[in-house]
């Protein structure tokens, strides 16, 4: 067996080869770190990243459809897409809230510009299913990269989102139903935004 002064001399000369390393990646050290609390895949931690990215993603292309809707009078549904738009800035402060507590690193990434060049409603609310549809399957990816490393801290965080993305696809996909109903119930657009700006006040 190596002396204890031995090992101590290997171990000083591994962690300086570590730290001077020409070659050593950022991405490397970086999975390290993560690896030596939970051993999740390199696949896991790309996808956790990317999640953040998408949710404040998300919060713009909210925030994007307010200011659309508000620049044309239609107030309630302004109100409603401001108020999806917090819940999804939320959504990632929660995720680096999580990341945090579990000594998860986490980059922040660039934000693409959200689409603003819609000519009617029922284009607006077409993104916003799609967002939310994307949105789904980029979670499922996550929890699968999670169930694979069997990382179940992960898995019990994300099922809350999971219900919501349920929650949010039927009520998107409801409400596009009735922008679409506009041409034969005329009127029905005003008492849709009326509802929505209600919702989103709490009244």
């Amino acid at each position: 067996m190596k002396s204890a002064h031995a090992l101590l001399t290997s171990s000083l000369l591994l962690s300086t080869t570590t730290a001077f390393a020409p070659h050593a990646s950022k991405k490397k050290i970086f999975m390290e770190s993560f690896a030596s609390i939970t051993g999740p895949s390199e696949d896991l931690l790309d996808l956790f990243n990317n999640q953040v990215t998408k949710e404040f993603s998300a919060s713009q292309l909210y925030l994007s459809a307010s200011m659309w809707f508000n620049n044309r009078e239609w107030e309630g549904m302004a109100s409603y897409m401001l108020a999806e738009s917090a819940e999804e800035r939320d959504h990632g402060l929660s995720f680096i809230e999580f990341a945090n507590k579990r000594n998860i690193p986490v980059r922040l990434q660039e934000l693409p510009a959200p689409n603003c060049d819609w000519t009617s409603p029922e284009q607006v609310w077409e993104d916003i299913l799609n967002l939310e549809q994307t949105n789904t399957r980029s979670l499922l990816k996550v929890a699968e990269a999670a169930s694979k490393c069997q990382d179940f801290a992960v898995l019990a965080f994300l099922n809350p989102f999971h219900m919501e993305q349920v929650d949010s696809e039927d009520k998107i996909n409801t409400i596009l139903a009735k922008v679409r109903d506009e041409n034969r119930t005329p009127g029905l657009l005003r008492q849709l935004d009326h509802e929505l700006g209600s919702e989103a006040s709490g009244a």
